[in-house]
């Protein structure tokens, strides 16, 4: 059995993956996330946008709730859309690459056919999860406000349910941090990945989570610093130079936000190869076609069949 490892471990084998075939990686970066970073720090600009054109646009006959619930769609759906391919493309490049198996563009960009579905279903799965959990906790806290706690303030109220809800997302999230992984790499998909996810993290969940609040920490700072940079801009009352140089914090900031993606799909992949080496009953699972994956302090991958 591997030795442990912690999370600036899973960063430096997922960093040396990365480096070996850079070429590979940044076009798919390029064509999956960096795109999907742009929109995201570009929503303020795109809102401010469209509340331009409709408060500019004289004709009665259009209305902003009759175009902004489908713009809002599409817009929802490019994000999932890319989401999902970058998750697929970049989770199957890694751990064909830790094996050291050949993997070129287009196959990589075939895998995509056979997995969105499956990660799109396992995703709709895992969030309706949550939101039960949630509409029922909350309907439970409203019961007992109404019944035995009539006078609490909204503020108390609040902090009940919010706080709960974070402490179970997150627990959630831990547990089922490896899912994306399985249902890319096992051909599996719903609950299958969640339950196998939740059985193969245990003894690693203390990496999961310093992983989401590492990654989440660093996407939240960076991107909230973004937003508040591009929240005023709708590029029509401003000199050209001052649009180029908006547009060149924006181009940067998306690169960089694409760049921390890859990275933590990279580390999870990573931890998945980790975890399944390391988890006896998968091994017993697999047998003779379980392949380990041994992990050593040079920072390199030795493969085990």
């Amino acid at each position: 059995m591997a030795p442990k490892k912690r999370l600036g471990d899973f960063i430096s084998e997922a960093k040396v993956i990365i480096k070996a075939h850079p070429r590979h990686f940044h076009i798919l970066s390029l064509i999956f996330l960096f795109p999907l970073s742009l929109f995201l720090l570009l929503s303020p600009t795109i809102s401010n946008l469209f509340h331009y054109f409709f408060t500019n646009n004289n004709s009665p006959t259009l209305h902003p709730s009759q175009t902004l619930n489908p713009t809002f769609f599409l817009y929802s759906l490019f994000l999932l859309l890319f989401s999902n391919c970058g998750v697929i493309t970049i989770t199957y490049s890694v751990f064909h690459f830790s094996h050291d198996q050949p993997v070129d563009l287009p196959s990589t960009i075939k895998s995509i056919s056979t997995s969105f579905l499956p990660l799109l279903a396992t995703t709709i799965v895992s969030q309706l999860i949550f939101f039960f959990i949630t509409f029922l906790y909350c309907l439970l806290l409203m019961l007992l406000h109404l019944t035995f706690l009539p006078h609490l303030s909204p503020f108390t109220i609040g902090f009940l349910i919010i706080l709960p809800l974070i402490v179970v997302q997150t627990y959630l999230e831990v547990n089922w941090t490896l899912a994306s992984v399985i249902v890319v790499m096992e051909s599996c998909w719903g609950m299958e990945p969640l339950r196998r996810s939740a059985r193969l993290i245990k003894g690693m969940k203390g990496v999961a989570l310093s992983c989401i609040f590492f990654y989440g920490f660093f996407a939240f700072i960076f991107t909230w610093n973004y937003l508040f940079v591009t929240r005023g801009y709708h590029g029509s009352t401003e000199s050209w130079v001052a649009a180029v140089l908006n547009w060149v914090v924006i181009l940067f900031g998306s690169y960089f936000q694409a760049m921390l993606m890859l990275s933590q799909i990279a580390v999870t992949t990573v931890l998945y190869i980790y975890c399944k080496a390391n988890n006896v009953e998968i091994a017993e699972e697999f047998g003779k076609d379980y392949v380990s994956l041994p992990f050593h302090d040079d920072g390199k991958i030795s493969q085990v069949v």
